[in-house]
């Protein structure tokens, strides 16, 4: 189906149809480009070339490129909260990485699409708009051709969409909302971990805004970052400790008291890598069971073990505001917290 739809004015005579499509349409050159090379510039439902002069009610009319991606399928669950001929969003399920990658090349959310676009019948190239940790669930934007996704890859760059993340943190945080404005870099390279880094050694600008939707107290203890993989919380299946443990790691400083968690929604105004991770790190208050920042929260059950009351980060992509990139209306998306989301 044509989208892209011009009737010449008297105004426009004067012009090549390649000049008016640069005027009349927000293509990037790069697929202006793509456009030219597949013979997809038409003019009266016939394809012509963009040097041709139109006249006075001539119809110019663009067709995408049909592309496809080559990804193996996946049985992997796709939960569709969103969907039309030029945009697929999915409530993403935790434990899965979006795209493959050398380390991880299948069992991606890129193979689970693949599949979900076999059985639905489409033909079109997976193209991410928005990434989400292995961990983090909620609203995985696809766009399906390449103009969607510039436009809304140039929307979030300036700040015309409005992310909200739901997220349960260590500790309670006493005030009700408040911002946070601190830059994030990569303090070291050979590392995955981000952190407060001044711009002017790395750092860039890094703005998060949060609300407190709820408190709960309760007594937990908490773990440090610096524990390391031989005690069985950074990477793999939590585990549980006994007081005695529990007392070496206080002994240590890699254990201490929380007074319980806190339910809290936050705002985006820029999309850094682990930018929610971070920002609430520094504010003493990680994102429970998020390893990599210290956010494990543990809790003394009757037979005197302490066992970590998350097994993954929880944070959650929950609602997304955005302006369609080819229709121009509101676009108001939102996912379901996942079960394992506890308060």
């Amino acid at each position: 189906m044509e989208k892209f739809i011009y009737t010449v004015k008297p105004e426009d005579e004067q012009y090549r149809v390649k000049d008016i499509i640069r005027h009349n349409f927000t293509f990037s050159s790069r697929l202006r480009t793509k456009l030219k090379q597949n013979n997809s510039i038409y003019l009266n439902g016939e394809p012509v070339p963009g040097w041709v002069l139109p006249k006075c009610g001539d119809i110019i009319s663009i067709r995408l490129p049909e592309e496809v991606s080559a990804f193996e399928p996946e049985d992997i669950p796709i939960i569709p909260v969103y969907e039309d001929d030029d945009l697929l969003i999915v409530n993403k399920q935790p434990g899965y990485v979006v795209h493959p990658t050398r380390g991880q090349p299948i069992h991606t959310m890129a193979n689970g699409i693949m599949k979900y676009m076999l059985d639905t019948g489409q033909r079109f190239k997976i193209r991410f708009v928005n990434r989400l940790d292995r961990d983090t669930s909620g609203l995985l934007v696809i766009a399906k051709n390449s103009f969607s996704q510039e436009e809304l890859t140039k929307q979030m760059k300036q700040n015309l969409t409005r992310k909200y993340y739901t997220a349960l943190l260590c500790g309670i945080l006493e005030t009700d909302s408040g911002t946070v404005n601190l830059p994030i870099g990569r303090p070291d390279p050979e590392r995955i971990e981000r952190g407060i880094l001044a711009e002017d050694a790395g750092g860039y600008a890094s703005v998060t805004h949060y609300k407190v939707m709820k408190r709960h107290e309760e007594s937990f203890v908490k773990l440090d970052s610096r524990i390391t993989i031989e005690n069985g919380f950074i990477e793999g299946p939590f585990e549980a400790f006994s007081e005695e443990t529990a007392e070496r790691l206080r002994a240590q400083g890699l254990l201490e008291f929380s007074r319980g968690y806190t339910l809290a929604e936050l705002l985006l105004e820029t999309g850094r890598t682990h930018q929610i991770r971070v920002h609430m790190g520094a504010l003493g208050h990680p994102v429970l069971g998020d390893t990599l920042y210290g956010g494990v929260l543990c809790r003394k059950g009757e037979d005197g073990l302490y066992r970590p009351l998350a097994e993954r980060q929880l944070l959650h992509a929950r609602r997304l505001c955005f302006t369609h990139p080819v229709t121009g209306k509101a676009v108001e998306v939102e996912a379901s917290l996942p079960p394992d989301f506890i308060f």
